[in-house]
């Protein structure tokens, strides 16, 4: 009896020495954090910022952000799933697409519930400003959709991709509105914000922090956000519901950081520490802040449970719709 206590004790012990080198010694080579949206755009500037906090905070570790933008994020997506579960690459997305994505497309290669393991969320609750070019003869919700229901043939809306939230924002508001627009998808935000300052597409819910220098600059409008309540970065400035599209319901977006499946558990319980950590410096948190963000401090099993959430939730609201990214 002694004897099995004693191999016993052995193989425990055992156990724990293979399990600490996953996370005691990480890192010691370059990480590569792929971003699903193009440099420059708020994901990315949110991203950089906190990773750069974060390479200063795990021994001074080579970081490489690699932009992957486009197709709804399945190329970033899936590059992540197929890397090794070892924390050297890591995806850096926004919600709904990652969420969104497998219901619009029916060949996704990759299931965001089997093949990706949250790590923690850079920021939460982003606001989106319903926009127009600044020559629209729009000056509110009512006039947009006055004009839309008299050129029907004529109104569309931008997006910064497939499955975006500028995509399901879109759709929920013709649907809610009564109105018919063309999706016209773009690579990203900023290409999004481009299309309406140059006057090619009628509307676009916009990330507010990203359109907001913009706006105060008068090179594009802002009629409404698109949340439930009013964004402290215009408080004057009613929200969809308010100008008369009652049914509307609100779309934010979250930046979440993700690892390939099978990543181990204390690697990942690591590195959420520390990127919360990150996001509660001053300089992150007031950059969040201009982006219509705040930081949050979910533990990985609770940013589970909100991606698991969000993915069932958008399934049924996209049959709803009816509408498809093929």
């Amino acid at each position: 009896m002694r004897r099995a206590i004693i191999l016993l004790c052995s193989f425990v012990a055992s156990l724990a020495l293979i399990a600490v080198p996953a996370s005691a010694d990480y890192p010691d080579k370059t990480v590569t954090v792929v971003v699903s949206g193009p440099a420059g755009g708020p994901l990315d500037a949110v991203t950089r910022l906190v990773f750069d906090k974060l390479r200063e905070r795990l021994h001074d570790a080579p970081v490489v952000i690699e932009n992957k933008p486009g197709a709804g994020g399945i190329l970033a997506v899936t590059s992540v799933t197929r890397a090794q579960p070892d924390g050297y690459a890591l995806l850096s997305t926004i919600d709904p697409p990652i969420v969104a994505t497998p219901s619009l497309v029916s060949s996704v290669p990759y299931d965001p519930l089997k093949d990706l393991v949250p790590v923690a969320m850079l920021g939460d609750g982003g606001d989106n400003l319903l926009i127009v070019p600044a020559d629209s003869p729009a000056k509110s919700v009512q006039d947009l959709v006055a004009w839309m229901r008299a050129h029907p043939d004529q109104a569309n809306f931008s997006s910064s991709g497939n499955g975006g939230p500028g995509h399901l924002l879109g759709e929920l508001f013709n649907r809610e509105a009564g109105t018919k627009a063309l999706h016209i998808p773009h690579k990203g935000a900023p290409e999004q914000l481009n299309a309406l300052l140059a006057g090619r597409v009628t509307f676009g819910f916009v990330p507010a922090g990203l359109a907001l220098p913009q706006v105060k600059a008068g090179k594009v409008r802002a009629l409404a956000v698109a949340s439930a309540e009013r964004t402290p970065l215009l408080p004057d400035l009613p929200t969809v519901a308010e100008s008369g599209v009652k049914g509307f319901r609100p779309v934010h977006w979250w930046i979440i950081v993700f690892a390939p499946a099978k990543t181990p558990k204390d690697l990942v319980q690591q590195l959420n520490r520390e990127i919360v950590a990150a996001t509660q410096t001053p300089r992150v948190a007031e950059l969040l802040r201009k982006q219509g963000l705040h930081p949050s401090s979910d533990a990985p099993e609770k940013v589970a449970e909100r991606v698991q959430h969000d993915v069932h939730y958008w399934s049924r609201v996209i049959r709803e719709l009816g509408i498809h990214a093929d």
